[in-house]
């Protein structure tokens, strides 16, 4: 293709000092869009979608360094915004004949990641145009399409937005009328997280004890840590088990003792580049949003948990397994004969039903992790980190902790669902 992306993206003619730019679209047709963004670490680029007597939208586009888009409208006055600092260059074309052999050949292939924008109006990435990172998007879209967050879905467009904007506006909650005891236990292998949890937790408004793991000694992590929640419990393991290992060790210390809810969270990543990494962001942010991403939620969460007593843990409804998108077979994994043993040495039914919630993160009763207790596991009792993906301990145990929980509930960031389903009774 022709370097069509040479010059600025102008200014909005209404407003020269805006900061925001603009493409405009007069006439209905296809068109092929091109962005050449500024460097990003989330592969994604937001656009205000504005037509004539349609409401505005606004939608988060894949990007690569250079991504062509094929644009179909069925009318014209669109007007694609973004704001300026986010793009260098950016050029709509009219669709020509010679696009349609050497352009749009290979299109279909990347069909399943188009945006419909509206009635008549769909945004199609032409990956194959940007080459190996183009190939390399299109692997991480796919995969984080298997977890149900497909480009057009609103798991996914909600995620950004709230990656983007911050969270939504929310009315009051009602706080609920028992002020539980709350223990939140946030693992760290990646200290460079920490920021991201620090604002996520001062944002909850509420009182809590924080028991931090590390996998290595960070003294000036350390003294941010101290300065910003006085009375956190900062402890380092050694690197096994991955956040299971620490969190199984606090339990059989008795730390979580005086609580009766623990918040269990961790700074989740998959790889630092590529498919893997892509998936990695959108899992702990997800996860972390549907749990502390505001006030109101974590409110929610103990007012669930204050008129439900049956109610053992909450997570994130998007990561509960099996589900639509991940059926029983690959929810167990390499996992079920290891679980089994695990329940069966607990005392509890080899029958339970598979529940859980995938990258364990999770609200629970403390009362509902005893059985834990009774395995007496300690650190060395899981594998040296070597990158395995399936088949270990800590594996196991991410299953085990839901199924041992009579009834689990589900969050989401600005949303609380009541209904749960109900484990196999255990005695």
């Amino acid at each position: 293709m022709p370097d069509v992306l040479s010059s600025e993206p102008r200014k909005s003619d209404a407003d020269p000092s805006s900061a925001v730019s603009e493409i405009q679209i007069h006439a209905p047709g296809r068109y092929i869009v091109e962005f050449r963004p500024t460097e990003r670490w989330m592969p994604f680029l937001r656009l205000d979608v504005r037509r004539p007597g349609h409401a505005d939208r606004t939608v988060y586009v894949p990007v690569t360094t250079r991504t062509s888009y094929l644009l179909t409208s069925s009318e014209g006055g669109l007007v694609l915004q973004f704001d300026r600092d986010d793009v260098v260059a950016a050029r709509v074309r009219p669709l020509t004949i010679g696009d349609i052999g050497a352009l749009l050949r290979r299109r279909r292939r990347h069909k399943r990641f188009q945006l419909p924008l509206g009635e008549g109006l769909v945004l199609q990435p032409l990956f194959h145009v940007s080459g190996s990172q183009g190939r390399e998007l299109a692997r991480a879209l796919g995969s984080l399409a298997g977890w149900g967050f497909g480009t057009a879905s609103d798991n996914l467009q909600k995620t950004l937005s709230r990656h983007f904007d911050g969270p939504p506006a929310e009315a009051p909650e009602r706080r609920p009328t028992v002020e539980l005891k709350i223990a939140v236990a946030l693992h760290l292998h990646y200290p460079d997280l920490w920021p991201e949890f620090e604002a996520l937790l001062e944002a909850t408004g509420r009182q809590f004890q924080l028991f931090l793991t590390l996998t290595q000694p960070d003294a000036a992590l350390a003294q941010r840590v101290q300065a910003r929640f006085p009375g956190a419990e900062i402890t380092v393991y050694e690197n096994r088990g991955r956040d299971v290992g620490p969190f199984i060790q606090l339990l059989r210390e008795g730390k979580f003792d005086p609580f009766d809810l623990i918040c269990k969270l961790h700074g989740k990543k998959s790889g630092q580049s590529g498919p893997r990494m892509v998936l990695g962001e959108i899992w702990r942010q997800v996860s972390a949003f549907d749990l502390i991403g505001s006030r109101g939620v974590v409110d929610r969460i103990i007012a669930n948990f204050e008129r439900s007593p049956d109610t053992q843990m909450i997570g994130s409804r998007r990561f509960r397994l099996p589900n639509e998108w991940k059926g029983e077979k690959a929810a167990w994994g390499e996992n079920r004969a290891m679980a089994l043993n695990l329940l069966e040495a607990m005392g509890m039914p080899s029958s339970s039903r598979l529940d859980f919630f995938a990258g364990t993160m999770f609200w629970v009763r403390r009362s509902a992790l005893e059985p834990l207790r009774w395995l007496d596991l300690p650190l060395a009792a899981f594998p040296e980190e070597a990158g395995q993906q399936d088949g270990t301990l800590q594996h196991a145990l991410e299953r085990v902790l839901g199924m041992i929980c009579a009834k689990i509930g589900v969050a989401s960031d600005g949303d609380m669902t009541t209904d749960s389903r109900e484990a196999d009774p255990i005695g």
